[in-house]
């Protein structure tokens, strides 16, 4: 039986009439045509939130999460969340089958677009996507979308300049719901260890130059003072770039050089081109051979996974990395708890010659949900949907209180990632207004309160609450990322071509080689330029034309 809240329910009906007023002005609902079944729309309630007269099942395929940290007795299928949409849209929801994410769950939607045996509603990666549509198997929400969608919801795939929704548009047909991802998600900066910085009397480095002398002290100084000598200056992974989540990626110095391997960008030349290949990076990879040379970079970088460095972060051989926003809760909580005196602090450097400091955002995109085309109520999708963008960005923290049932997203009906692009700064920038005192506390939606709440409480209680202490990090990187200085590049597109589908795979393990044994010194720097020659042959010619061409369309 579901459980409701006085309050709760009243604050979710003030949002919930903020929103339908919003939708009211223009031509009513009930007059624009027919929905998917055949219905005239007056036979289905207007408005992103409202309730079917009669019950509607949603039959669909997920994948599972062990983090759900939910109570005994609810599930992923069934739980405060479901029963609340479930109850204010006539809606149930019914699992038809949940694989473990990852690979599995990639294998499992594979071997169901091959049978054709699609569920109501799945979530699929982009090949997945063009499969679907080139076999005719999912619907075309274009109308329903338009119909249905949230004014809040709406302004969320607004705010990627339509680069999520284009990701999901085939011959002008909206043909599924695009996730969408904060930019800052891949927004890098440099933490590095205070207390080491004091103590061998170094200034916070603000240049290039000044991170290679920070890292040359820090290998032969002894910072940690175990006497040892096994401190190690700046580590990385066999993955230097990655515009999705870069740890311990090399991003940040490419981006000081204006350089943006892995994006698709608009060149100096005003053409669209691929960031891999353009002459900025060798300026970068020149710079990451010489520090590589020096042992500034480990030496055996290549060899590190993000786990092992996450250890030897944790150990204190490391102090100081290149990471997004989130490194406070993925690894430096458990630095802090090895060792309490430990203070990490996130540096929006290098800076360049200007003073300002480059960086790249995420994409926006990077998954898919679908309907069945077969499915006669899509507009009860798109309205669930609504209700969990309202419960995600404002009011998920106000289920479950009382019971230490921290709120995830996995535990809504469909879990869609939608945020807006600029989330992180929009939420920092609302408590950093309470801080200075120019807004209200109780002007702030639950998710802003409690993200106050830490950083207050951190300010009166230094490392007494770690969870606390990793918000007020978390909000002091992306605090970074708000100032005047910061230059932030985003691609201009995330698709997939045709030729991409038979030659990228080839063409990326090229450039990740090259660029590797380039910097490691097996390799002159010379040999990007034949890198860009041979890419240009290999295919990619093929796929800029390609890349250019769906970009006018």
């Amino acid at each position: 039986m579901f459980r409701k809240r006085k309050g709760l329910n009243a604050l979710i009906t003030i949002l919930l009439s903020v929103s339908l007023t919003a939708c009211s002005t223009g031509k009513d609902l009930a007059e624009q045509g027919k929905s998917s079944d055949g219905k005239t729309e007056k036979d289905v309630p207007a408005g992103p939130f409202g309730k079917f007269p009669e019950t509607i099942t949603i039959k669909y395929g997920k994948p599972s999460s062990v983090d759900v940290k939910l109570p005994p007795g609810d599930s992923q299928e069934n739980n405060e969340f479901v029963r609340f949409i479930s109850d204010k849209l006539n809606v149930k929801y019914e699992h038809t089958w949940q694989t473990p994410d990852g690979d599995p769950y990639k294998q499992k939607i594979d071997l169901v677009i091959a049978s054709g045996d699609v569920p109501d509603v799945m979530f699929v990666n982009e090949t997945q996507l063009k499969l679907l549509v080139n076999s005719d198997l999912v619907a075309d929400l274009t109308s329903v979308y338009d119909k249905n969608i949230s004014p809040e919801l709406r302004k969320v795939f607004d705010s990627t300049k339509e680069l999520s929704l284009s990701q999901a548009t085939f011959n002008g047909k909206l043909m599924a719901i695009p996730n969408s991802q904060p930019g800052a998600d891949a927004m890098n900066v440099l933490y590095i260890r205070k207390d080491w910085l004091d103590k061998l009397g170094l200034p916070e480095p603000k240049t290039l130059s000044d991170i290679e002398n920070v890292a040359k002290a820090f290998i032969e100084r002894d910072p940690g003072g175990n006497g040892k000598n096994n401190t190690l200056g700046l580590t990385g992974t066999q993955d230097i770039v990655n515009i999705g989540s870069s740890i311990f990626g090399f991003d940040t110095i490419f981006s000081y050089y204006d350089a943006y391997p892995e994006l698709w960008i608009k060149a100096k030349s005003g053409n669209v081109e691929y960031g891999s290949i353009q002459p900025e990076n060798k300026a970068a990879l020149a710079k990451l051979r010489e520090m590589y040379a020096s042992g500034i970079i480990h030496k055996e970088f290549v060899a590190e996974t993000t786990s092992t460095g996450r250890e030897k972060v944790i150990s204190g051989k490391v102090g100081m990395f290149f990471g997004p926003f989130w490194m406070g809760s993925f690894m430096l909580m458990d630095s802090v708890k090895q060792n309490p005196q430990a203070e990490w602090i996130p540096l929006a450097v290098p800076l360049d010659g200007k003073g300002n400091f480059k960086t790249h955002t995420m994409s926006p995109t990077s998954s898919f949900l679908v309907i069945s085309k077969k499915f006669k109520h899509p507009e009860a999708v798109i309205r669930t949907l609504n209700h969990e963008y309202i419960i995600d960005q404002s009011l998920g923290v106000d289920f479950y209180k009382g019971q230490n049932v921290p709120y995830k997203r996995v535990n809504l009906p469909f879990g869609h990632m939608m945020a807006p692009f600029d989330e992180k700064e929009i939420r920092v920038s609302a408590v950093d207004k309470v801080i200075a005192g120019k807004t209200d506390y109780n002007s702030l939606p639950s998710p802003e309160k409690l993200q106050y709440d830490r950083i207050k409480f951190e300010k009166e209680n230094p490392k007494k609450d770690l969870t606390a202490w990793s918000t007020t990090l978390s909000s002091a990187t992306t605090r970074a990322m708000l100032q005047d200085n910061v230059i932030k590049t985003s691609g201009v597109f995330y698709g997939k071509t045709p030729t991409m589908g038979r030659k990228w795979v080839n063409l990326k393990k090229m450039e990740d080689e090259i660029f590797i044994k380039i910097i490691m010194g097996s390799k002159p720097l010379e040999a990007f330029d034949e890198f860009v020659t041979e890419w240009k042959k290999l295919g990619g010619d093929e796929i800029t034309n390609e890349v250019r061409g769906m970009l006018k369309q």
